[in-house]
């Protein structure tokens, strides 16, 4: 038994100090890491404020205009300080008594709706917690307002600083400095506009197309836009029926080339639809109200003729199937003119119509007024059936 306790206090005393230099280890290792951080920055802070002022010190004497790189170095410098740290006091403050007040109003709340009984204060007393909660609620929309206004502002001089650290030169193009700098085209337009604006980026100009940034503006010089040539006036639109009188004329012309090509049976029923289109365009140059009637002959028939006359042209030789197609073709023709026929025949028929109540008409009326003896004789306008 003494044996054993023996060994139970010494493994216990061992696993201590293992335990404990492993620890001790781990907390100078972080020392460590926190210390060469913390150098690190400090260093960083030395470096910047000795170039400002080594820069400020050649340009106190009278120095040649020093280069972008310690131009560069003095403005980063500068946003850092300026707007990047205003932006970085206002977020932490706003922030900060966010939470203070947000919770201040969240308590009072509560406490104001539990109700002075189960509080165990006086009406008196009680009265505090709805003046604190109306109190606290409108501060903490004021440091919300400050802190989001803060990152705001601490956002836009970070993205500012990325841009002039991804910049090579004083002359930049813009598209290529936004993906450098790893931030969105869009975002960084209206960053380098306010920026220009707003004289943080002080003497810069940009392109008209933001495809350029001159962080000198003198090295810019815009290009006047040529003065606009006169257009020519608008043609006036044609009327329809001399729209249609145009496409038939067209249509007609093609007919004509087409003779000779396909055959002395095609040639003659390309002779009959032109003779039986130009009937109906000389008609409607006379009626142009029963232009509507033509509408689809317009807009399908004589298309698709036309259509099917080129296939017919562009088979080659007579031979084999060219000549089937042909064929078809040919006889398609010969309905389309039959049909065509019709179409020409309804037009007469509506006209005729009309020439027929006009004729009733002045006949009543010269019947009427007494100015002929004899009719029948004397006006025979229209063949009896025999």
């Amino acid at each position: 038994m003494p044996q054993n306790n023996n060994d139970f206090k010494h493994n216990l005393k061992s696993d201590f100090k293992s335990n404990f230099d492993r620890d001790l280890g781990d907390l100078l290792d972080n020392a460590v890491q926190f210390g060469t951080g913390v150098g690190a920055t400090v260093l960083g802070s030395l470096s910047d404020a000795l170039a400002q002022a080594g820069d400020a010190i050649s340009a106190a004497r009278g120095a040649p205009p020093d280069s972008f790189a310690a131009w560069k170095r003095r403005l980063d410098f500068k946003l850092k300080n300026g707007g990047y740290s205003a932006g970085i006091a206002l977020t932490v403050v706003g922030w900060t008594f966010t939470g203070i007040f947000g919770i201040t109003a969240l308590v009072m709340g509560i406490l104001w709706g539990v109700g002075p009984a189960a509080l165990g204060v006086s009406d008196a007393a009680f009265r505090v917690f709805p003046i604190l909660f109306f109190c606290s609620y409108p501060a903490m929309l004021g440091f919300l307002y400050m802190a989001v206004a803060g990152m705001r502002k601490l956002f836009y001089f970070s993205r500012l600083r990325k841009l002039l650290r991804a910049a090579r030169d004083w002359q930049c193009d813009l598209p290529g400095l936004a993906r450098t700098a790893l931030l969105k085209q869009e975002q960084v337009y209206k960053d380098v506009q306010k920026a220009v604006a707003d004289g943080d980026f002080p003497g810069a100009a940009y392109s008209a197309d933001f495809s350029t940034l001159y962080f000198d503006d003198t090295l810019y010089h815009p290009v006047e836009a040529p003065a606009p040539a006169e257009s020519p006036a608008p043609a006036e639109p044609l009327s329809e029926p001399e729209q249609f009188r145009r496409e038939c004329e067209a249509f007609f012309a093609y007919l004509q080339s087409c003779r000779g090509c396909l055959g002395r049976d095609t040639d003659a029923e390309l002779d009959a639809m032109q003779k039986t289109c130009r009937a109906m365009l000389d008609f409607t140059a006379a009626h142009p109200e029963q232009l509507p009637q033509l509408r689809r002959l317009r807009d399908y028939y004589l298309p698709t003729t036309r259509k099917l006359l080129d296939t017919a042209l562009g088979l080659g030789d007579d031979t084999g199937s060219a000549a089937d197609i042909r064929r078809d073709i040919t006889a398609i023709l010969h309905t389309l003119n039959l049909a065509y026929t019709k179409l020409y025949d309804t037009l007469l028929e509506d006209v005729s119509l009309d020439v027929s109540t006009e004729i009733d008409t002045l006949e009543a009326m010269l019947r009427q007024d007494g100015l002929t003896h004899d009719f029948e004789s004397d006006f025979t306008t229209r063949s009896q059936p025999k």
